[in-house]
C-alpha cells in the first residue's frame, strides 16, 4: 500500500475526536466545520516589538467549548495531548523580538502555539516546532517555554479570536476568546533594549545612530559612560554636531571631568543651530531638570541674539504653556508662524491657530 501522510494525519484527526466519545456523524461534520475555520492574523506593535499569530479560526455551532471537544486535562498514559489553540494547522506566534512571557524570558522567533487546557488553568506552549499540522505531532521535547495563565467567565462568542488587550508602552495582553471563556498571558518587552540591539546590528550606522546608541546605553546601565563615549566618539568621527558634543559633555561631567566638559560644552555652542540647539537644548532644562529660570534664560539669550529665529519662538510658546501663559504662548507661536519658511508654515501655522483659539476661549 502505498503511503500517504495526509491520509494519516486525517485518520488521526478522526480517531482524536473518537475518543471524546463522539458519534462518527458528528466527528464528520466536526472536520467540515474544521475545513471552513476562517483562516486569520492578528499583529500588534509593542514598542518597537511585533508580535504575530496567525490560525484558524472555527465557530461553536452550538456544541459545548471546553470541557467538550476541547477536554480538560487530556493526558493519556501520562503524555499530555495540547490543544491546538485554533484549528487546522498549527497556530503561530511570531516575535520580531527577544520578550517576556508572564515574566518569563523567549528568545525572538516564530513558535508553534499550544494550549493544555485544564478547567481552573492553561498552560500555553511555546513550541520551536512551528510548522506541524495542530497539535497531532507535538513533541513536548520540542518546548521553548511554558507559561500557566487563569481562564475567566466572559460574554458569549460564536467565533474563536485572538485580541491585544490592557495595552501599555512595553506590554499587552494577548488574549484567546471562544464560547464564554477568555484567558491571556502578559507579552512584556524592553524597548530600549531592543532599539539598541536593532541599532547595534546596522551595518551602516548615521551621527544620529551613535547618539542614540550612546544615550540608550547610559539608560539602560548608568554605569556604562565609558561605552557611551565610544559612540559618542564614533559620531564625531563621522560628524562634529552641537549634539553629539553636548552629549559628550554630559557624559564627561558624569565622570567627575568638569574642565573637559566645560570645553565639549563650548564647542557645541560654538556649532549650535537648528532644532537640536535652539528648541531641544533650552526646554531640556525645563522638561528635564525642571528648572525653568535656565530654560528661560537661555532662550532670552537667543532670542537678543536672532529675533526673527522661528525655532526660538517655537521654543519660547512651549514654554509659555508650561508657564501657563495662554497669551504670551500664543503670541510667539504666532511669531513663529511669521518668520517660518515655507516648510515649517503648516505645522506653525497649526501651532498659532490652534493656541489662538485656546486664548480666545478662555
Amino acid at each position: 500500500m502505498t503511503y500517504d501522510p495526509m491520509k494519516k494525519e486525517f485518520l488521526i484527526s478522526v480517531l482524536f475526536i473518537l475518543s471524546f466519545g463522539i458519534s462518527t456523524a458528528t466527528a464528520q461534520d466536526m472536520l467540515v466545520a474544521t475545513k471552513v475555520s476562517q483562516k486569520a492574523t492578528v499583529m500588534q506593535r509593542i514598542g518597537t516589538t511585533d508580535v504575530t499569530v496567525v490560525y484558524h479560526s472555527p465557530l461553536a455551532k452550538g456544541r459545548k467549548i471546553f470541557g467538550g471537544i476541547v477536554p480538560y486535562d487530556f493526558t493519556v498514559d501520562g503524555v499530555e495531548y495540547p490543544w491546538r489553540a485554533g484549528s487546522n494547522q498549527n497556530t503561530t506566534i511570531a516575535f520580531t523580538h527577544d520578550v517576556m512571557i508572564q515574566g518569563k524570558p523567549l528568545p525572538k522567533g516564530t513558535y508553534g502555539l499550544h494550549i493544555f487546557v485544564k478547567e481552573n488553568e492553561w498552560t500555553y506552549i511555546f513550541s520551536k516546532n512551528s510548522e506541524s499540522w495542530g497539535s497531532f505531532s507535538y513533541d513536548k521535547e520540542e518546548d521553548a517555554l511554558r507559561v500557566t495563565a487563569i481562564p475567566k467567565k466572559a460574554p458569549y462568542q460564536e467565533w474563536l479570536s485572538y485580541n491585544f488587550t490592557s495595552r501599555q508602552p512595553q506590554s499587552a495582553i494577548l488574549e484567546l476568546h471562544w464560547s464564554n471563556i477568555k484567558c491571556g498571558v502578559t507579552i512584556t518587552v524592553d524597548v530600549n533594549a531592543n532599539i539598541l540591539a536593532d541599532l547595534e546590528a546596522k551595518e551602516e550606522k548615521t551621527v544620529d545612530d551613535y547618539i542614540k546608541m550612546a544615550q540608550l546605553t547610559v539608560a539602560k546601565n548608568p554605569s556604562e559612560v565609558d561605552k557611551a563615549l565610544a559612540y559618542v566618539d564614533r559620531s564625531l568621527e563621522i560628524k562634529e554636531e552641537f549634539r553629539n558634543q553636548m552629549l559628550k559633555s554630559e557624559l564627561l561631567q558624569k565622570k567627575g571631568m568638569a574642565k573637559e566638559s566645560k570645553q565639549h560644552k563650548e564647542a557645541a555652542i560654538a556649532l549650535g543651530e537648528g532644532f537640536p540647539y535652539y528648541y531641544y537644548y533650552p526646554l531640556s532644562f525645563m522638561l528635564l531638570e525642571g528648572d525653568m529660570q535656565k530654560a528661560r534664560e537661555l532662550l532670552f539669550q537667543m532670542l537678543k541674539k536672532e529675533p526673527e529665529n522661528y525655532i526660538v519662538h517655537l521654543a519660547l510658546g512651549e514654554y509659555y504653556i508650561k508657564d501657563k501663559n495662554q497669551e504670551k504662548a500664543t503670541f510667539h507661536f504666532g511669531k513663529a508662524y511669521e518668520y517660518a519658511g515655507e516648510r515649517s508654515k503648516r505645522y506653525t501655522g497649526y501651532m498659532y491657530l490652534s493656541n489662538k483659539l485656546i486664548l480666545e476661549t478662555m
